[in-house]
């Protein structure tokens, strides 16, 4: 389909890869991955004639077709989103179009030979360009992609940027074209529509060139990976994990073979030197320098040990509750989004956001955030409790025209260059680039000059919607360590599954009768909702047996009981701490340190005796 021979291309002077040798099949489905700024962006330009290339040549079979869904694209059309999708299918629509107008000529001349004859032909020609079932699978494609149908007939104009993405690879999923070729297409989709996606190309038949920084998606679509890496272009066959643990063998392999060549090339040159003057050795030690000569060299092994070495500054000490909803309620004109909307959120806790879109994932982060102001009930912040919150938009309010150490300097007050200059070299920022603009940069980075501004100071809870959007494999990974050993609370939105379980400890699943804890990461979710499955299920069947039923009541009836005086020792637990903390803040109290030690000591040891009996009940609840 696609032959690739030493394909070079370079940006001044500066290879991007070169001598690149590929052969794209039928039934390859590729993962392209590598660091941000490395070309893999370039590379799909260049599969599409998009991007000129220094030497080498790119054939591609005439007959195939092929579909492009770049990072960002500008869709102007006064089309609705139904009609959007099946753009590429006009020529289908002017048939049927005609059909309608024939039949209607019909209606008044039922036996207008021409028209039934030139009818006979366009439903042929229609059947068999598959026109009866564009529509549907027009459909079915937008509302595996976060479309509802009363959306259908809506015009695109009504759509953010996002939206108008996925109706754009709607229409190329639609189109079912030889090769798709797709540059971070889950940027712009919600976890539903992510895992959509994935089913969808793992059963497709054609083939698939991806750039996703999404292991999980990775790992379920592809079954090749070409890794650019100091600009060389790797094939490995499999999918993203398989190609990590090759990768490691291919990484041992190059460094044995490197170092048995060195020591060859020692002892080779040490006999050579050795020997040089002494005409008995002469002819062996010619011999010796012509095999030096010829010796087709071994090059370094250089990995490219580029990283985000992130550690987030934490607050000493935050309280037990850090925000507390109570009966919110929060509509957008007739749109109601939640309704008695009850939630603490505690110390430690790093809380995945999960829902179906349009649930109030984002707006439920807005209110956390004080973004926005519920309609009505109360969102209370504790004591000296601050939060920072990092969406999209954050992107988009970075000054264009200021360098990125400028950037962040407009908000590290206090903080002298050199400090600054070290913080931003924790995010891959070092010599020259703190002085580029912002308006140069590349969207992985302007994301990292993003996070920077909002982790530079010490808060209690981080709030964060798709924090990993374009960010490279290596920069999420990073991050996603810095989560995890954060001492903070957090609450997040992602559709990278591998994000939430190595980061979270909490799922909420936002649904049309509110919220649903889960106490664990989303493969627990997962597994959860399939055991509760299966136990509805059981009991579905009605086939417990008296005895059973009696015994369940009896340790239910004792769950309950125990649930009970646990909440009653919780609102107690909570009045001692109150009294507690009230003698620690009295200023008559602060010069009597064995006072102060001692209800220090006391707090701790009833928030621990807190999450304890929180733990149990946990355990109670989702027992019974």
């Amino acid at each position: 389909m696609i032959i690739i021979d030493n394909l070079s291309k370079s940006y001044n002077d500066n290879y991007l890869f070169s001598d690149v040798n590929i052969s794209i099949k039928r039934g390859m489905k590729i993962g392209l991955v590598g660091a941000n700024g490395t070309g893999k962006t370039t590379f799909l330009r260049i599969l599409m004639g998009h991007e000129d290339f220094d030497s080498g040549n790119v054939q591609i079979d005439k007959k195939i077709s092929m579909g492009y869904l770049p990072q960002e694209l500008k869709i102007v059309s006064n089309s609705t989103i139904l009609e959007e999708a099946q753009k590429s299918f006009s020529h289908l629509k002017r048939i049927e179009q005609e059909l309608n107008d024939l039949n209607t000529e019909l209606n008044t001349d039922s036996n207008n030979e021409s028209a039934l004859k030139r009818i006979g032909v366009l439903q042929h020609k229609f059947e068999v360009l598959g026109g009866w079932s564009i529509e549907t699978n027009a459909k079915r494609i937008l509302d595996g992609l976060g479309f509802k149908e009363y959306q259908f007939n809506e015009k695109i104009t009504t759509l953010s940027g996002g939206w108008r993405m996925r109706v754009a690879l709607a229409s190329i999923l639609l189109q079912d074209p030889d090769i798709i070729i797709l540059d971070e297409p889950t940027n712009h989709l919600d976890l539903d529509s992510t895992i959509w996606l994935e089913n969808f190309l793992s059963k497709w038949n054609g083939s698939l060139v991806l750039i996703s920084h999404d292991r999980t998606f990775l790992d379920k679509v592809i079954n090749y990976v070409l890794e650019i890496e100091l600009k060389k272009i790797f094939l490995f066959k499999g999918n993203y994990s398989n190609y990590l643990d090759q990768k490691s063998v291919r990484i041992e392999q190059h460094k044995n073979s490197f170092k048995n060549q060195q020591k060859q090339i020692r002892e080779t040159e040490k006999f050579i030197e050795k020997f040089r003057y002494k005409s008995t050795k002469a002819s062996q030690v010619q011999s010796r320098i012509k095999t030096l000569e010829k010796l087709e060299r071994i090059e370094e092994p250089k990995q490219d040990n580029r990283s985000l070495k992130l550690l987030i500054p934490t607050k000493t000490r935050s309280p037990l509750k850090l925000i507390s909803c109570e009966n919110v309620n929060k509509t957008y004109g007739q749109n109601v989004v939640f309704e008695n909307l009850n939630l603490v959120l505690e110390r430690n806790q790093k809380i995945a956001l999960i829902g179906h879109n349009g649930a109030g994932k984002s707006t439920l982060l807005k209110l956390l955030a004080k973004e926005v102001e519920p309609t009505s009930g109360n969102i209370k912040i504790g004591s000296e409790v601050e939060s920072a919150y990092y969406a999209q938009h954050q992107l988009e309010i970075l000054r264009k025209e200021e360098t990125v150490y400028n950037e962040i300097e407009s908000v590290g007050s206090g903080r002298g260059e050199t400090e600054i200059k070290k913080y931003l070299g924790m995010f891959l920022f070092t010599g020259k680039d703190t002085e580029k603009k912002i308006n140069i940069l590349s969207g992985g980075e302007k994301a990292r000059v993003a996070l920077a501004r909002m982790l530079l100071s010490p808060v209690d809870i981080l709030l964060l919607d798709e924090p990993t959007n374009h960010l490279d494999i290596k920069a999420r990974a990073v991050l996603e360590q810095a989560l995890k050993n954060y001492k903070g609370a957090i609450v997040c939105i992602s559709h990278d599954r591998h994000f939430l379980n190595t980061v979270t400890n909490t799922t909420i699943q936002i649904g049309p009768t509110g919220l649903k804890i889960y106490h664990g990461n989303y493969d627990y979710f997962l597994w959860k909702k399939e055991k509760d499955q299966k136990v509805i299920s059981k009991f579905n069947e009605k086939d417990q047996t008296s005895s059973c039923k009696n015994i369940e009541f009896i340790a239910k009836k004792k769950a309950k009981n125990r649930d009970t005086w646990i909440g009653r020792r919780i609102v107690k637990i909570d009045t001692e701490i109150e009294k507690a903390r009230a003698l620690l803040q009295n200023k008559e109290n602060q010069d009597n340190y064995q006072l102060l030690m001692k209800e220090t000591e006391r707090i701790d040891n009833l928030e621990i005796e807190y999450l304890e009996l929180l733990e149990e009940r946990e355990n109670i609840r989702s027992k019974n």
